[in-house]
């Protein structure tokens, strides 16, 4: 990275594979204290904050998940407070979580890739963290769907979902946005609630206009093909941005075999590209809208 360029930082829980991020110059947060002690959050963002200032990029965007699904946020928050006079940190959380998390990271990239200011560049990010949702088919006894209200009944009541989720295989559909976490569908029937992520995708796609997606899956193929074919069953207009496997910090929080999909408006997604891309050209970049978000990345 040239000294004029802010610096990109994010945690696993984005969900981009580590050749994407080295080949987009996002530097993820290491809790090994990179090859050190174990750390712990705060106190590896702060040192990974002080490294970037000190090799002088003195303006950092950092970008994570909701505190709902990773608590790094929280210690981004506190390290950018304690580094406020080596360098101007802003954390950006997504509110959301995975794939979602990782759109906000993409996004960075290219803000960056096209000279935008700092300023905007957190300011476009934001804007995008407030209207990118993750849905998602978590594992039962999951830690994100073990977030769900808590059923009526005290003690008892508590004991007999948990029975019942065990002996009947019965899954959740979930909703994180804005940094809360809600149940849309409980159902054992997977189809149903494929059915069900579907026709939000499409309620979504009615109300806010033609979206971008993105997939994430741990471990379960065949729920990640019945989720795209779904998806295109419902006619909406979603262009998906593609598919990876969920890293370990997000398999632990969503479980394994869980699948989950990020959805965002495109005019969000896409905010200020034409402009952009004309400001792109004007310094040299041209070619393709896919071939400058390769060099971006």
């Amino acid at each position: 990275m040239a000294e004029k360029d802010f610096a990109i930082v994010c945690d696993a829980t984005c969900d981009l594979p580590l050749s994407f991020l080295e080949k987009a110059a996002v530097v993820p947060v290491r809790l090994d204290g990179a090859g050190g002690p174990v750390l712990d959050e705060r106190a590896a963002a702060e040192r990974l904050y002080r490294s970037l200032a000190a090799a002088g990029h003195t303006q950092v965007v950092s970008v994570h998940s909701a505190a709902c699904f990773s608590p790094l946020v929280a210690a981004a928050r506190a390290a950018a407070e304690d580094c406020a006079g080596v360098a101007d940190v802003r954390v950006v959380d997504s509110g959301s979580a995975s794939v979602a998390t990782g759109m906000l990271v993409d996004r960075a990239a290219r803000y960056r890739h096209f000279d935008v200011a700092f300023e905007d560049a957190v300011a476009g990010l934001e804007a995008l963290a407030s209207r990118v949702r993750l849905l998602a088919l978590p594992a039962p006894g999951s830690r994100l769907a073990g977030r769900r209200r808590r059923p009526r009944g005290g003690l008892i009541g508590r004991a007999a979902a948990s029975l019942r989720t065990r002996v009947t295989g019965e899954r959740g559909l979930y909703l994180l946005s804005h940094g809360e976490v809600t149940q849309l569908a409980r159902n054992n029937d997977r189809a149903a609630l494929l059915r069900r992520l579907a026709h939000a995708v499409g309620t979504v796609a009615n109300n806010d206009g033609a979206l971008v997606s993105a997939l994430a899956d741990a471990g379960d193929a065949r729920t990640l093909r019945a989720l795209e074919r779904a998806l295109v069953e419902t006619d909406a207009d979603v262009a998906c941005l593609g598919t990876v496997r969920a890293l370990a910090p997000s398999e632990e929080a969503l479980g394994s075999g869980s699948v989950a999909l990020a959805i965002a408006p495109s005019s969000a997604y896409w905010r200020d590209e034409a402009s952009l891309v004309g400001l792109g050209s004007q310094n040299g970049v041209t070619g393709s809208g896919d071939e400058q978000n390769d060099r971006a990345t």
